[in-house]
């Protein structure tokens, strides 16, 4: 009888196990989307004779079934001066909702279904002695990573999107 009972128990804790492990199946996970392809053109937000600031917004969702979690974000500007020495341009990036003036990204969380939209806002200084205007025309083509820091049920993981900023784009800010 006592070989019985420790038998229904261990099937009870067998089954118990298959059920957890289905329902733990079925929950899904977050799926984070950074759509570069539909971020707006750059728009002028300040110019300086010395300083030209401009922003550009990225819409970003959660197709997924569980909340995810943005834990950081940051920019990478590859404009290096072997390629173009007129100019320094320095970028950060942050939730419309909640700006920031400093480099600080506040960690958001992203439920299922939600969107929201993330700003870079850049700023391009010109260098060498040239003017702004002359620095933004002699400017090329410069792409900028995006970083991502995210999870959610799963392992932190990092997303790197592109955004490319074309010269003309820029040259448009100064029309």
């Amino acid at each position: 009888m006592l070989f019985f009972v420790l038998k229904v128990i261990a099937a009870l804790i067998l089954l118990a196990a298959i059920v957890i492990g289905i329902y733990i199946l079925i929950q899904g996970k977050e799926e984070m989307f950074f759509d570069v392809t539909k971020r707006t053109k750059a728009r002028l937000t300040k110019s300086t004779e010395d300083k030209l600031e401009f922003e550009v917004e990225l819409p970003i969702h959660n197709d997924g079934k569980e909340e995810g979690i943005i834990l950081d974000a940051f920019i990478r500007v590859y404009l290096p001066q072997e390629q173009y020495a007129d100019a320094q341009l320095r970028g950060r990036v942050n939730l419309k909702e909640a700006p920031r003036e400093d480099d600080y990204f506040e960690a958001m969380l992203l439920g299922p279904g939600v969107k929201k939209t993330m700003v870079v806002k850049f700023e391009l200084v010109p260098e060498h002695g040239v003017s702004l205007k002359q620095a933004v025309e002699g400017m090329p083509d410069v792409d900028i990573a995006l970083f991502l820091d995210c999870r959610g049920r799963t392992a932190l993981y990092t997303v790197k999107k592109i955004i490319t900023l074309h010269k003309d784009e820029l040259q448009a800010l100064l029309a």
